[in-house]
């Protein structure tokens, strides 16, 4: 009788604990997911914060966290899955412990492993019981999101002609003096204010001197972003491992004006044309970047059609960054070559078409990388 009433208690003991986390396992349980920045650049680690609070008497004995995310935000122990769209995602398991009234807190280290708008759509809390019978779970929608701006890729700099790209290049002749650009020292003649005078060179000739100034006019660049795959396949979307090569070529040149203070436009053949207008200074390189961040994998116009379009008067630098081009392409490079204009090819997989180039035209190659791929 004993075991009988011993086994009749336990029986009851595990019923009763089933019916009670059945019926308020997820009461009162609050969850907040957190990301430490809303923008990062790529290989930048971040965190993801995670909040959870039992706000009942009840101890929760087993909680897991299930995080979906994109891909390319990849936490230590991260697996991929698929959707009910056949696209992959990011799985990430977390298990706490809480007592009753108590929070947790958890940070994770995530990477971003490639140039996007990442994305955390939802979160999947389950409770469990003593022993696991009871499982109730509730899905939340989070739909946190972190863009990643693309890294400039390793290119060297002497790989440039070391004239190119500068802020101000010296001319024969312009409107005014420039101020700022002091060339040596000329004699006095009277018309002249008092803070233009070279008092050093006056204490050496013995004869009240001048600055003497130079004639100088602003380098503007135009970089130029080629969506279309090939000569002849205009509308299929292009490698991925050439996109992102030519992304980071872009961010190579916006960075390399940046550090110059060469003022730069951004143009694009994406489904609507991509055109950030010249401009310099720390915002307006970021707001490019956000861009090319945002681009996707869509040619919108062939690349021919875009150029003979484009607006190239108030530019002296044109940068083409592509992997094809054609006939008509180097006879737009060359006559604006011809114009005065200094024209670069940037390029990860030219090569009969290499020799199309007029000469003019400097072609450099972007280093691939290592790139791989969502399987």
């Amino acid at each position: 009788m004993e075991l009988i009433a011993m086994a009749l208690i336990v029986a009851a003991i595990i019923v009763g604990q089933y019916i009670l986390y059945e019926k308020t396992g997820l009461k009162k349980v609050f969850y907040k997911l957190s990301i430490s920045t809303p923008e990062a650049f790529e290989n930048d680690t971040i965190e993801i914060v995670e909040e959870i609070e039992n706000a009942k008497w009840l101890p929760l004995v087993w909680v897991r966290s299930e995080i979906s995310c994109s891909p390319w935000l990849t936490f230590k122990g991260q697996t991929l899955v698929r959707n009910e769209l056949d696209e992959q995602r990011g799985l990430i398991s977390g298990i706490f412990v809480l007592r009753g009234y108590r929070k947790c807190r958890r940070v994770w280290k995530v990477k971003c492993e490639k140039r996007g708008i990442m994305t955390i759509d939802n979160v999947i809390i389950t409770a469990s019981d003593l022993f696991g019978l009871s499982k109730r779970a509730m899905v939340l929608e989070v739909t946190d999101t972190v863009r990643v701006l693309p890294t400039p890729a390793e290119m060297e700099t002497g790989e440039l002609s070391g004239d190119q790209f500068i802020g101000n290049m010296q001319v024969r002749r312009f409107v005014l003096p420039d101020p700022f650009m002091i060339s040596g020292a000329r004699e006095y003649t009277g018309r002249e204010p008092m803070n233009r005078i070279h008092w050093l060179q006056t204490a050496r000739t013995g004869n009240l001197m001048a600055y003497k100034n130079e004639f100088t006019t602003e380098r503007r660049i135009l970089i130029i972003l080629n969506m279309q795959r090939s000569v002849s396949a205009y509308g299929q979307p292009m490698n991925l491992s050439i996109l992102e090569t030519q992304i980071k070529a872009a961010a190579f040149a916006l960075d390399y004006c940046s550090r110059v203070n060469a003022e730069c436009a951004l143009a694009a053949n994406t489904a609507e044309r991509l055109y950030v207008s010249p401009n310099s200074g720390y915002a307006h390189i970021m707001n490019a970047l956000r861009q090319l961040a945002e681009l996707e994998n869509v040619c919108g116009e062939r690349l021919d059609n875009m150029m003979m379009s484009l607006d190239y008067n108030e530019f002296t630098d044109i940068i083409l960054i592509t992997s094809c081009v054609t006939e008509q392409t180097c006879e737009i490079l060359e006559g604006l070559s011809g114009r005065g204009k200094c024209c670069k090819v940037f390029t990860a997989g030219l090569s009969e078409d290499e020799n199309m180039l007029p000469p003019t035209c400097e072609a450099v190659h972007i280093p691939r990388g290592n790139f791989r791929e969502v399987r």
